[in-house]
């Protein structure tokens, strides 16, 4: 067998289901911004209207704003990691996917029916992730995290 026999295909195209998670992705990013405005908008409005729940009700929910945003940020992360092919966004979504999985099943045994279709989205993408065109995309980039 020749040297260029034993090279691996370069993967130049993004495959269509990592554009479809960097889009989810983008789109649960961008409703919890959304949320983090509503809950900021309704503390204000609750706290100018209760004098007694005021303070503790906007700090709370100031604590929730900025932990929702947080999430948010790290979405947007995800998705371009995605997009760009960065090797650790494979690694991040596949440790994802098994926390969501490990949680879902977990509700299942306690008796929550509607964890059932997230668990298959869960080994759906979990096992996505290792078909090997998903693999060389992943890994045609550097390993930086650039």
């Amino acid at each position: 067998m020749s040297d260029a026999a034993k090279v691996p295909a370069i993967q130049s195209e993004r495959p269509t289901g990592v554009t479809i998670l960097g889009i989810i992705h983008i789109i649960f990013a961008i409703l919890m911004i959304m949320a983090v405005a509503m809950v900021v908008t309704f503390s204000t409005m609750v706290g100018s209207f209760s004098f007694m729940m005021g303070n503790t009700m906007t700090a709370f929910a100031g604590f929730i704003a900025v932990g929702v945003g947080i999430l948010a940020a790290i979405e947007f992360v995800i998705a371009w990691a995605l997009f760009s092919g960065k090797r650790w966004g494979r690694i991040a979504i596949i440790a994802l996917t098994m926390a969501d999985f490990i949680i879902h099943c977990a509700t299942l045994v306690v008796g929550n029916l509607f964890a059932i279709p997230h668990i298959i989205l869960d080994l759906i993408t979990f096992f996505y992730m290792w078909k090997p065109n998903v693999i060389a995309y992943f890994n045609q980039k550097n390993i930086s995290f650039t």
